[in-house]
């Protein structure tokens, strides 16, 4: 364990994590026996470089995302997410990937030292406070990574990774500068100003107009009677494992005290339901906790106290009552959950009657759409002509009994912020000629069409500096996918090949 983690830990405030429940999500994992298939620790999950690796092995190196994430090196992880995607899975590819990368450090020399690693850790902004380096907070990391089977070692491993990564980018493609040319076209692409009219359609005037008659309504129940359906309902019972309140308030040892006394009962009850036979209401008698019960209701419907745990409700309705009688704890808002289920009601067929209103408003949705979409259609193809014959678009929108909005002027890297699609509004904008019409741009009032009065490369007071970053941008693109074709080759050379797929 390194002392540049240690030295300062009487002073520190120690807190303890409230529970990590660690999904072993690569290659199906090692099962408990409750459901799935069970993997052993020893099996072999996959082999790289002619070596083989075990279960046990290609867990600890998935879990090292959670590490990564920790430390919030972000680009590390996209690189390593994404260098080199074979279809094997986004797990495999991260795991593999690291393994790939350490061999090329190895190979290309690249060895970060302690003193190097240390140095970045104690700039990185997970570890800042009001902007300087917080020991307290890199002891607190410290002690959430043991909760995953990691110490400051692997910590200070996971930097010199970041840093071998980072290194490795640059020896493939630092050297690229973006042409002049290129970034002139990326900065006009972005910030040439736009000069625009929409010409707006809303989808309630035509579901407004829109007939349907019981007849409609009857055919199409009768197309899709099987997937109307009652709700299913579920009862349970569950503990709810509180998170201590006013924890700001407490001194450091009563916060940990408070926050401990929460993970050992978490984990109490957990442990208990894990064994054979286990009975949800026995371990709560056993263990003197308070089970709370919440009869029937429906996922879209929770009860009051659990209308805020989204997650709790996602999990209550998605459990296999005869694989896994008890749930692994789950967590809310302020605590965590363990809960069984204890009745089920299964969805039921619905006659017309109790569906009818329903389908007539799908059915008004649908010809309302249907007919606004055809109006779209036609409006642009005779705006579309109308201009190419030369005529006016005011003469034309007058004449269609349309209305021509102007919008303020814009351009794609400022798009107009009142409007929710005005970003694709720029987008369109910019890849349609000047006197021209856009393709219809959904809206989320229904669609629009934009009319391009004209198009202006204006000066601005920051235009060096945009064209510069435009530059770079450009620059770091290309050296992305240099390095990503180079580290998929070093990845096909690696012949990895995995014996166990994904399956959690």
């Amino acid at each position: 364990m390194l002392e540049f983690f240690r030295r300062h830990r009487g002073a520190f405030l120690i807190t303890v994590t409230v529970i990590i429940i660690i999904s072993f999500s690569v290659w199906g994992g090692y099962k408990s026996g409750r459901d799935g298939p069970e993997r052993q620790p020893t099996d072999i999950a996959f082999t790289i470089y002619g070596k083989n690796y075990t279960v046990a092995e290609a867990q600890r190196y998935g879990r090292g995302m959670n590490m990564i994430y920790m430390l919030q090196l972000f680009d590390l992880m996209s690189g390593l997410s994404r260098a080199s995607s074979t279809g094997a899975g986004q797990g495999n590819d991260f795991v593999l990937n690291q393994i790939v990368l350490k061999h090329e450090m190895e190979r290309l020399g690249i060895h970060p030292s302690d003193a190097e690693a240390k140095a970045a850790l104690e700039k990185l902004q997970a570890f800042q406070d009001n902007g300087k380096f917080s020991a307290e907070r890199a002891y607190n990391a410290e002690q959430m990574l043991g909760s995953y089977g990691f110490n400051s070692t692997d910590m200070l491993d996971m930097m010199k990774l970041s840093i071998g990564f980072n290194k490795v980018k640059d020896l493939i493609g630092k050297n690229y500068v973006a042409s002049s040319v290129e970034a002139e076209k990326a900065y006009a692409s972005q910030y040439q100003t736009l000069k625009v009219k929409t010409i707006d359609f809303k989808l309630e005037d035509f579901k407004k107009a829109a007939q349907v008659s019981d007849e409609d309504i009857k055919k199409y129940f009768e197309e899709k009677k099987d997937t109307y359906k009652t709700e299913e309902k579920r009862a349970v019972s569950y503990v709810f494992f509180e998170t201590p309140k006013d924890l700001d308030k407490k001194t450091p040892e009563e916060r940990q005290k408070l926050q401990k006394a929460v993970v050992d009962r978490v984990n109490a009850f957990n442990d208990a339901s894990i064994a054979a036979g286990a009975k949800f209401e026995d371990i709560v008698t056993k263990l003197k906790e308070k089970a709370i019960a919440a009869d029937l209701f429906t996922e879209s419907a929770a009860p009051e106290a659990l209308k805020a745990e989204t997650d709790v409700v996602k999990a209550i309705f998605a459990l296999n009552k005869d694989a896994r009688p008890i749930s692994d704890p789950v967590k809310g808002t302020n605590g965590y959950y363990i809960f069984t289920v204890t009745k089920i009601e299964e969805s039921k067929p619905q006659d017309l009657a109790a569906v009818k209103d329903k389908i007539k408003e799908a059915l008004v949705a649908q010809k309302g759409q249907e007919a606004l979409t055809k109006a779209v259609n036609e409006a642009r193809t005779a705006l579309a002509d109308g201009l190419k014959a030369g005529k006016k678009i005011d003469d034309l929108v007058k004449e269609k009994k349309l209305t021509l909005s102007a919008l303020t002027d814009i351009t794609v890297a400022e798009p107009p912020t009142e409007l929710a699609n005005g970003y694709k509004i720029a987008q369109e904008a910019q890849d349609t000629a000047a006197g021209e019409v856009t393709k219809a741009i959904d809206s989320d009032t229904g669609a629009s069409i934009v009319y391009v009065e004209a198009k202006e490369l204006r000066k601005r007071e920051d235009s060096s500096n945009l064209r510069q970053n435009m530059a770079n941008t450009r620059a770091d693109m290309e050296r992305q996918r240099l390095f990503e074709s180079w580290f998929s080759k070093r990845r096909e050379e690696a012949n990895a090949k995995v014996l166990i797929g994904n399956e959690a």
